[in-house]
């Protein structure tokens, strides 16, 4: 602002702006430590978000051969417990139909925990690419089944994701054992013959509960009834 231009500038913009009241405040420096006590304060709400919908994990995975089909399902909890499931499909059934039984499956097992949050693992891309949308279902059968996996993840926060093959060999297996024509069971498994697909009516017979605290979990799987009082449902152990 040294040349008499400059300040005759300055002087015309001084005149112009004095009607409006505008005073001039140097800016104010944010001390380190209150940017550190946002931070802090912020991720404490976040982490009361995520106690609030504690997120519980799901394995699945299905299986077909010419007899019959299997879907094995793994379900793991918030606080590191485990169930296992495995399901033979008795009847003509193809490998990616047997998948979707499988997250069927998984999905009932999570809402009969009282699981409210959850993300599918599955190592099919087809199948999760229909689920999230990249992929269109083009045959009636298969739309009927992306219906049904639909209505249930309405009910939860739920996430689908793809995971290597390798990382899904727990329920791989299950699901290779139930399709086996000679199944064979392990007493800590819950284990189920599917008489029917699940979109023509599903006929479901228990073969074994595993032990006594599965009771609820095989009454929801076989008739879809839940316990009468929350209470109960609570106290149901996984």
């Amino acid at each position: 602002m040294s040349s008499p231009e400059a300040a005759g500038r300055k002087v015309l913009w001084v005149i112009e702006l004095s009607e409006f009241d505008i005073q001039y405040r140097p800016r104010i420096v944010i001390k380190g430590e209150v940017i550190t006590e946002f931070i802090t304060e912020f991720t404490n709400m976040q982490g009361q978000g995520a106690e609030e919908h504690r997120q519980w994990s799901i394995y699945m995975d299905g299986s077909s051969n010419r007899q019959a089909g299997g879907a094995g399902v793994v379900l793991h909890s918030p606080e590191g417990d485990k169930v296992e499931c495995m399901v033979c499909l008795d009847f003509p059934i193809t490998n990616n139909e047997a998948e979707y039984e499988a997250l069927v499956a998984g999905l009932d097992l999570a809402k009969v925990t009282g699981a409210t949050s959850v993300i599918i693992h599955c190592d099919s891309q087809v199948v999760i690419s229909q689920i999230n949308g990249y992929y269109e279902c083009k045959r009636e059968r298969m739309k009927k089944y992306q219906e049904q996996v639909q209505k249930r993840a309405s009910e939860l926060r739920t996430k689908f994701v793809q995971i290597p093959r390798e990382e899904n060999e727990q329920v791989d297996c299950l699901a290779k054992a139930a399709s086996a024509e000679h199944m064979l069971i392990s007493g800590e498994v819950l284990s189920f013959i599917q008489l029917s697909p699940l979109i023509d009516g599903v006929n479901i017979q228990e073969i074994s509960s595993g032990s006594d605290w599965t009771t609820l979990i095989v009454s929801y799987l076989k008739n879809a009834t839940l316990p009468d009082s929350k209470e109960a449902a609570k106290k149901l152990k996984v």
